[in-house]
């Protein structure tokens, strides 16, 4: 199958299909598990799954990664939350039937003044796709889209933010932008959320890692598929890549980019699960 029919596939608009208001009977899981309301401006804390098939998407990432799942609400008002060895890491909702069989992988990033952020990003030429709206147990956030078209959340969170670092195998990792632009999305989320900008001189295409207080926060590149937006790529850690793509595989996921070892070492690959989101899965740390 041609890799950028696939991606253009992939890339179709969600802007009109997100079912991003959940009722108010739900209580989400807290962002943070502790009482300290520390805040990581920049930093991706949480991530949801908007797909056309919860059930489905929940049996491929049971499979591949052991995730379990919890489901709140009743009727058509169901968020199911994903839970990694235990402790909640994201969610997945359900998209109208009438948008089709689509699925996207959301990540939200925090941000001290949410009012200023969402903001910003209009004034800069972003859209607001969903305004501020409060979330009981999770906080406030809005979902908008980047002037470059990439989709993100940013969120205020009602109980602080989780540490950073790697987390435990089959958990997030990293988040690095695909941009179409890569100039205009350096600019942007140097504005939006004060990150520094460090470019990796050893990369063989060029590639940037966004900080902030000394801490990696995320990556970002041009796009390498032809035709395709600006999207944000979540990774997930991973204790064996080929191992993960296998069972992707037989799972019904397409492989992007198989593991290779002239990139990093052939501990990455990249995948579109059978409801066609895409994400990483990557070996950390990378040995030699």
């Amino acid at each position: 199958m041609n890799i950028n029919h696939m991606y253009k596939a992939f890339c179709f608009s969600i802007l009109v299909m997100l079912g991003w208001g959940c009722g108010s009977s739900i209580t989400y899981p807290a962002i943070s598990e502790t009482d300290a309301e520390n805040y990581h401006p920049g930093q991706f804390v949480w991530h949801d799954l908007a797909t056309s098939n919860p059930t489905g998407a929940m049996k491929f990432y049971g499979d591949v990664f052991g995730w379990e799942f919890e489901t709140l609400g009743s009727g058509d008002d169901l968020y199911h939350v994903v839970k990694n060895q235990g402790k909640p890491i994201g969610g997945i909702f359900q998209l109208a039937e009438k948008y089709g069989d689509k699925s996207e992988w959301l990540g939200s990033i925090s941000v001290l003044d949410l009012n200023a952020a969402v903001t910003y990003n209009e004034v800069r030429g972003g859209k607001t796709i969903f305004q501020i709206s409060e979330f009981n147990g999770r906080g406030k956030t809005a979902l908008v889209q980047d002037p470059q078209g990439a989709i993100v959340a940013l969120l205020r969170s009602s109980t602080g933010d989780p540490e950073i670092g790697p987390g435990m195998n089959n958990g997030w990792l990293w988040n690095e932008l695909w941009t179409t632009d890569l100039d205009s999305s350096l600019d942007f989320y140097k504005g939006l959320v004060q990150y520094n900008a460090e470019k990796v001189e050893q990369a063989k295409a060029p590639y940037y890692i966004f900080s902030r207080d000394d801490k990696k926060l995320s990556g970002v590149i041009k796009n390498p598929i032809r035709e395709g937006r600006s999207a944000w790529m979540p990774y997930i850690k991973v204790e064996n890549v080929d191992e993960v793509v296998a069972k992707a595989e037989a799972a019904g996921a397409y492989i992007m980019m198989k593991p290779d070892k002239g990139i990093r070492n052939g501990k990455v690959a990249v995948l579109i699960d059978p409801l066609g989101a895409q994400l990483t899965v990557q070996e950390w740390p990378i040995e030699n």
